[in-house]
C-alpha cells in the first residue's frame, strides 16, 4: 500500500488514546451514533488481526438474524 492510500484509510478513522490504566476513550460522535450512555457494557471481540466493539443492542439485532 502507498503512504498516501494509507493516510487516506486513516481519515476514515476516530482516532483516541488508550490511558495508563488501559481504558479507550469513545469519543462523542460514536458515543451518539450507538447510543452508548454513560456506565454502558460495550463487549470486545478480539479478532485475527483487530477489536471488534459491541454493544448490546448490535448483539440482540445479530442474534435476531
Amino acid at each position: 500500500m502507498k503512504r498516501e492510500d494509507i493516510a487516506e484509510i486513516l481519515e476514515r478513522f476516530f482516532k483516541t488514546r488508550i490511558d495508563e490504566r488501559g481504558r479507550i476513550y469513545l469519543p462523542q460522535p460514536v458515543r451518539q451514533r450507538f447510543s452508548i450512555k454513560p456506565d454502558e457494557t460495550v463487549y470486545i471481540r478480539i479478532e485475527s488481526d483487530h477489536l471488534s466493539i459491541y454493544t448490546a443492542l448490535a448483539l440482540r439485532k445479530m442474534q435476531e438474524q
